[in-house]
Formats: structure tokens, sequence, C-alpha cells
């Protein structure tokens, strides 16, 4: 059996696959540094290398602090550095690789606090803004932008409204009563335990020597004084991302903090990768175009292989004006699945997806969503289950109206706290297809048939998948089709005129529409009215007459 390549012959062997951009991010000198990695750009490998190269140069595993942002990148990024450099680690080393909150903590923890976290704090909120006082306040804000005033007034100090405080007080005492703390708690309080209390400062810093970062342009504030207060004071902070891909404002990401890195840093190096492996070259080009007219982001070139050439199979378009283009669709999508290719269908949002799941349903297609249906709802099924074994003589609607007061799940009822809005939503969708049948045996019978066909056709594995755009972040496909290309949809015209600043909206946006284009590995299908067509696509260099 031949003896395992040296560390050194290792490392060479992953450094001579890379490209040049590549080779010059991974092999940098300590110190902090930057890596803006556009779509397809080989972002991940390069990581990889750079951690290689640090093992090369006698930096021990266990202090190598690598954090990304969900956890499923996480694993994945784990199981690539076990596969690439685990010769070099050793049987028992390893590099600890953990998402943001798991770091956190982790700090946490490790002083006696952490310990109950609360996962979801919608219901906590809906609780909060009904028994709390709101003098003046007509009409009270919704959850789901109490939630966003939440975060910001926790990650960036950002005042609420006025009317808003009385729910937050009762947020909190709730929160209290629980003994427990939300995820924003989680990384602003590791923070500040970083910043004040000495002993625990040193005792992360001296953990690790050298920090990186993965999708370094989604740091919110709270995250951003985190990852500095871990690196420093050596700082050996090795941040990689892509300003072009900042989707996640809601989420309080900004893109003028990875624009800003080399102000908190003057003594960064910057690497720009540049050549897309992952797109065609129509796509690739078109893309660029589009994204190129955003202000706020890093001049770079962007670039095919070379040799690569682009096709007018590329980027190809689709009618959504043409009666049953859906059931085109998901014929289209048969006919990949057919020829062993992997397509997703993107949306800017879940309800313009709704059609193509009916579509792909009818035509018996095979699919992988998150997506959540009314029948797939925990209190649908629950009511209709309670309907099922119930002696009921009334019309199924009145039966399920009635089943769903007695469990306090009406809209108005404060047992409904515990229950989301789509889980809301879901019940209202099960009473209104209950007005269709005459008895109760029949809808139940119906509804069982719906769940067993959508059970039958739903496969994780499915080679045919939906998605929102902001869901498709670090994934790709061969066939990508994008529905809704059009005006008042991409870009998103609510999110334009709720936006306190439109102009960055739509830069936002922009990027967004970026994100969703390169996703496709062999060709980008456009599906909008050619009535209204996304201002997008003029700026990719197509007509729109």
């Amino acid at each position: 059996m031949a003896a395992p390549p040296s560390a050194d012959t290792a490392i060479e062997e992953i450094l001579a696959s890379l490209d040049p951009e590549q080779r010059a991010a991974a092999t940098l000198p300590d110190g902090p540094a930057q890596i803006i990695a556009p779509a397809g750009s080989g972002k991940t490998t390069t990581l990889v290398a750079r951690i290689g190269v640090l093992l090369s140069r006698g930096v021990h595993p266990d202090r190598i602090g690598v954090v990304t942002f969900n956890r499923d990148a996480a694993l994945d990024l784990a199981a690539r550095v076990q596969r690439r450099l685990g010769p070099q680690m050793g049987e028992r080393a390893t590099i600890e690789i953990r998402t943001l909150h798991a770091l956190a903590r982790q700090v946490l923890l490790g002083v006696g606090e952490g310990r109950e976290i609360v996962a979801d704090r919608l219901p906590i909120l809906r609780a909060a803004r009904r028994v709390a006082t709101v003098s003046g306040a007509e009409v009270l804000p919704e959850p789901a932008q109490l939630d966003t005033w939440l975060s910001a007034w926790k990650v960036e100090g950002r005042e609420p409204p006025a009317e808003t405080l009385p729910i937050f007080v009762a947020y909190a005492d709730l929160l209290h009563a629980r003994g427990a703390m939300d995820f924003d708690d989680i990384v602003v309080r590791a923070g500040e335990l970083l910043a004040s209390e000495p002993r625990v400062r040193l005792a992360w810093q001296s953990r690790f020597s050298h920090v990186c970062v993965d999708e370094f342009q989604d740091v919110d504030a709270a995250q951003l004084r985190l990852v500095r207060l871990l690196a420093a004071p050596e700082d050996n902070l090795f941040v990689v991302g892509d300003d072009d891909q900042t989707i996640y404002a809601w989420r309080l990401a900004d893109v003028r903090r990875i624009l800003r890195f080399t102000d908190d840093y003057p003594s960064a190096h910057r690497v720009m990768l540049a050549t897309n492996y992952r797109c065609p070259a129509g796509v690739i080009e078109a893309s660029a175009r589009m994204v190129a007219v955003n202000r706020e982001r890093f001049d770079k070139p962007i670039r095919p292989p070379a040799g690569a050439e682009s096709s007018a199979d590329d980027i190809v378009a689709v009618s959504t004006a043409e009666p049953g283009w859906t059931d085109a669709m998901a014929a289209f999508a048969a006919t990949e699945t057919a020829a062993d290719r992997s397509v997703c269908f993107l949306s800017r949002t879940r309800s313009e997806l709704m059609p193509i799941v009916l579509a792909l349903v009818r035509a018996g297609v095979r699919h992988a969503t998150t997506m959540p249906l009314a029948a797939d709802a925990e209190p649908v099924a629950t009511l209709v289950d309670a309907l099922r074994v119930g002696s009921h003589d009334a019309h199924p609607f009145n039966a399920l109206h009635e089943l769903r007061s007695k469990r306090g799940w009406s809209r108005v009822d404060p047992a409904a706290d515990d229950l989301s809005g789509e889980d809301s939503a879901a019940l209202d969708a099960l009473l209104g297809w209950s007005i269709g049948f005459d008895d109760t045996a029949a809808f139940v019978a119906a509804f069982d048939a719906v769940r067993a066909r959508l059970a039958a056709l739903r496969d994780p594995s499915a080679p045919v998948e939906l998605a929102t755009v902001h869901g498709s972040k670090g994934r790709e496909w061969e066939t990508v089709v994008l529905i809704g290309f059009e005006a008042d949809q991409i870009p998103n015209r609510r999110s334009l005129v709720d936006a306190t600043d439109p102009g960055r909206a739509m830069e936002e946006e922009r990027r967004l529409a970026y994100v969703a284009l390169t996703r496709a590995t062999r060709q980008l299908v456009l599906a909008f009215d050619p009535a209204r067509p996304s201002p997008f696509l003029a700026e990719m260099g197509y007509s729109t007459r």
C-alpha cells in the first residue's frame, strides 16, 4: 500500500488545482484578509485551501475557528475540510466549524447563561401584543413587523416606534418568566461578555489564533462585533463573501459592512476572485451587466472560464400570459427529469410558486420543497382527525368552525398566539374548502385523498425542486426556471414601497435577481408576462419591446 502524501505534497496538490486569484487568496500572509467571491467562483474551495495553508504553516487544527451562517453550511464545510485535509490534521485533531449562533451560545454556556433558548419568538410576540396596553394606537403592528423592529433594537440599537414599547416590555417579561433568551440575545450577550469580562475575553481569544468567516456579507452589527472580538488581538481574520450577494437586509445584513472592511482593518489584504465556473457564459455575462448597475458594490471583473462562449440556449424565455403555461412547465420538469437533469423553480415569494406546485401535482411529477401547504399544517390535520372520529351531523364547515373555536384557534382567541400565521391561514383555507362538500364523510375522504397524493409526490431527493430566491442561496441546479421575472414581482413592489430608502431597496432587489440568475449550471429559463417584463431584463442587455 502506498504511503499517504506528505503535508507539503498535499498542500501543493491543492494549490495546484486553484486558479491564480484563488491561490493568491489561499496563500496570503497572516493578518486581516478579505476575499470577494462572486457566484460560482470557488468560494468554499478557496476557504478549504486557506485552512490547508494554515495547517502547512504549523498552525494546530484546534487553533483555527471557522464560522458560517447556517447548520447545513457548517456540516458541508466540515465534510469538505475532512475530505481534503484529514491526513494533515491527524486522527484526533479537529477544526472547530460552527454557526455564529452556536459559537455565541458556547460563550454563554461557559458562564452559566444561555441554557434556555426560544427558537421561534413570534408566538410570544403575539401574546405580548395581545396583553400590552398600547395607548393611542388604533391599529397594532403585525407580529412580523414587531419582530423586525425588535431585532433592529436589540442588534443595532435603533429605537423602535414609541407605540411598540409596551409590547416589547410585555415580551421581555414573558421571556424572563420562561428564564429564556431569543436568538438575537445570544449573539448580543456573547459580544457584551467578551467586551466587558477580561477573563472570558482572554479565554476565547486564546482559543483561536486564526478566525475564518464564510458568507461575510451576511453579518449583522452584533455578529460583526463578536467576530472582531474573537479575532483580536492578532487580527488573523480571513473573511470570504460577495457584496453582490447581500440579500438579507430583513435580517439586518448591510452591504456597507463588507464594503467597509478595510476601514475597520486598514492593513487588510483584499483578493477578488473573478471566474464564475458554475454558470453558462451567457448567464454570467448578462447577470454581471445587470448587477453592475448597482452603486454600492466593488467594481470587479466577473468572467466565464477561458474558452467558454455564450449560446442562444443559455437563457430562454417562457410567456406566463399563455393559457396552460403552468402545465407546460410541469411537462418541462418531467422532460428534464427524464434527461437526468436537476431543475429548480425559483420565485421572489412563495405565492408565485403555488400554481407550479399544483401543476406538478396534476402531472404526477415528484418534487422537493419546503413550502408548507394547507393540508400539511398540523392544526389542520388535528381538526380533520377530530372530525373523522366524532359524530357530526352538521355541514363540514359548521363542524370545523365549532372544533376550531373549542380549541381556541380562532384568530381572536388568546390560544391562537401559539399558532403561526401560516397555521392560521391554513385553517382558514380548510374551512373555505369545506364549503364545497355536503357531508363530513365526503369531505374527510377528499382530504385524505389529497394528502395521500401529496405524500406520494413529495420526495426530498427528487431532481425537481421549488424554492424562493432567499432559500436558494449557496445552491445550484442544472436548469433554473425563474418564475415572475416581471414588473412588481422582481423587483418586488411591496419591498420598494415599504422601504425607508427605496434606492437602496432597489439595489437589494437587483442583488436578489443576481443570486437567482446565477443558480443555473446549464440553462436559465425566465418565465414572465411579455407585456410587463422586469426592468432588470433591459439591464441584462435584452430588448423589452
